[in-house]
């Protein structure tokens, strides 16, 4: 579908976000798989050239994992593990009389993560002899280049010369952002690579050496190929602007707002979001949404690779990790409602799957060892539910509870004192109360839900609990000096609005705040 962000009305070609930026370059398409060999051997033959790529892919990662920074090379370690566990798969598949390239495609069919999909590549290039680089691929070529590729990897992106300014990759019918390009996306992240993901004929129809522009700036991206020079004079302005805008917008905030007596920390729900230098750490790690194209559930070791890249981007601020939040209108296929019982969800549904519940706890506190982790209860509704968690994990680290029902908020004191932290839930609570969906991206104020809010603080802090609210309410400049006058001591806003939430509190002085709570507690409910 086109989008006009062009000042000369050039249409373009629309994108989904990975990661953030403006890119202008030269294409450079990537390959997918090389040329297989033409004859196949025989079983021993095809044995021996499948266990020579075998080691050579295990070599391959090993190599890259000790010349990476170790924020980078940690997200290699879980290959070392693929391989290791594929590589007899795939030779018991050749010993049958399977032929190698076949055996791997076989066995390797099915990808929960792009580290699959980056084990099979080295594997296929192995069998071919194909020793495939982006530098060899930029031989002879000058300047500025975008890659354009159907399938990345995360070695491709470890890989990239400094000339790579951009990358457009193709977007899987299963593929949403996260899944097949997390790991690529968290590298891509590092080097401040602009990433967007489009369908596959739009891959197919870009060619070498065409000049692109890239806008990854706003929703939907945009791409234009062989642009006009009005077009490319615009995007050379936008992408000055918005270098400009981002920078300047941090820069104003990064003193903390002491004066409110508030944190201001970001909502992450993938390990390729942006934490501004100046967080207070991550209010909230969506784990659901981490691995919503999952069709299976995360294994405790990839959890814990994917929450250690998360915690990496807080340093030692706090990172509260919130366990799988599913049920009702959000569901996960490995997560599904036990029979008779379709609204459960929240954490009344975790406990219900105890080997789900048990390797996700057991991958935060393992990378508590590393960083300041903190648990957060999803759909609390008794203390209960704290204290059965709190036995489960079989440690000592700070569990909260998420208050999102009008019968939590009933139970807030014994939920709180049962707890380390209390965290308000904005955007069920105002569903619950008002009967309507989350109001865009504002929740106007409304009286029922603001008197909740304020017995939930009462109670959290006659236990001496703190109190924070990760839902839109946060976000919204006018909602959260209301959220500060009501003693909350955290809001948890999305990393987009970061800047702009802290600018809009920063002049504002704490009796305005409690003032402007008082009157928003006097409106007629529903006003």
């Amino acid at each position: 579908m086109p989008n006009e962000r062009a000042e000369d009305g050039t249409a373009s070609v629309a994108a989904s976000i990975v990661v953030e930026g403006i890119a202008i370059g030269r294409a450079s398409v990537w390959p997918n798989d090389p040329r297989r060999q033409s004859l196949a051997g025989t079983s021993e033959e095809e044995h021996l050239r499948l266990a020579r790529a075998i080691r050579g892919a295990t070599n391959g990662v090993e190599e890259l994992i000790r010349l990476l920074p170790r924020s980078e090379s940690e997200l290699f370690e879980p290959e070392l593990a693929i391989l290791a566990e594929v590589g007899p798969a795939v030779l018991a598949q050749v010993d049958t009389g399977m032929r190698a390239e076949d055996a791997v495609n076989w066995t390797m069919r099915e990808v929960p993560s792009d580290l699959l999909v980056d084990a099979r590549a080295r594997l296929l290039d192995g069998l071919a002899r194909d020793e495939r680089s982006v530098e060899a691929l930029l031989e002879g070529k000058e300047g500025d280049r975008v890659l354009v590729t159907e399938r990345l990897t995360p070695s491709v992106v470890a890989a990239l010369p400094g000339r790579i300014v951009g990358i457009i990759a193709a977007l899987s019918d299963d593929d949403r952002g996260g899944g097949l390009t997390s790991h690529a996306a968290v590298l891509a992240r590092g080097r401040v690579i602009p990433f967007v993901l489009v369908q596959r004929r739009v891959v197919s129809t870009i060619v070498s050496d065409e000049l692109v522009i890239l806008d990854a700036t706003a929703e939907p991206a945009a791409i234009w190929v062989s642009p006009t020079d009005s077009t490319l004079r615009g995007a050379k302005a936008r992408r000055g602007a918005w270098t400009k805008t981002r920078g300047d917008e941090e820069a104003q905030v990064t003193a903390p707002l002491k004066h409110l007596q508030l944190q201001v920390q970001v909502n992450i729900g993938s390990m390729h979001e942006h934490v501004p230098a100046s967080a207070e750490g991550i209010g909230l790690v969506r784990t659901e949404l981490v691995f919503a194209d999952w069709s299976r559930p995360p294994s405790s070791p990839e959890q814990h690779a994917a929450l250690r890249t998360i915690a990496a981007k807080a340093g030692p601020s706090p990172v509260v990790v919130r366990l799988f939040d599913a049920g009702g209108d959000k569901p996960l296929p490995w997560l599904p409602p036990p029979a008779g019982s379709s609204g459960l969800g929240g954490i009344a549904l975790l406990l219900a799957h105890p080997a789900v519940l048990d390797a996700q706890l057991r991958a935060i506190v393992r990378t508590a060892e590393g960083a300041d982790i903190r648990i957060l209860l999803p759909l609390v509704g008794s203390a209960d539910e704290v204290q059965q968690v709190r036995a489960l994990a079989r440690a000592s680290i700070r569990i909260g509870a998420m208050i999102e029902t009008p019968l939590a908020v009933e139970q807030s004191a014994a939920i709180a004192a049962a707890s380390d932290f209390v965290c308000v839930g904005t955007n069920d609570l105002f569903a619950r109360v008002t009967g309507q969906a989350q109001a865009g991206t504002r929740l106007s104020p409304d009286a029922r839900v603001l008197q909740m809010i304020a017995r939930v603080v009462a109670a959290a802090h006659a236990h001496g609990r703190k109190v924070g609210v990760c839902g839109e309410m946060a976000g919204d400049p006018h909602s959260a000096r209301i959220l500060v006058g009501l003693g909350v001591d955290a809001i948890s806003v999305t990393p987009a609005r970061f800047a702009r939430a802290k600018i809009s509190l920063r002049d504002v002085t704490l009796d305005e705040c409690r003032h402007m709570a008082a009157e928003a507690l006097k409106e007629d409910a529903g006003a």
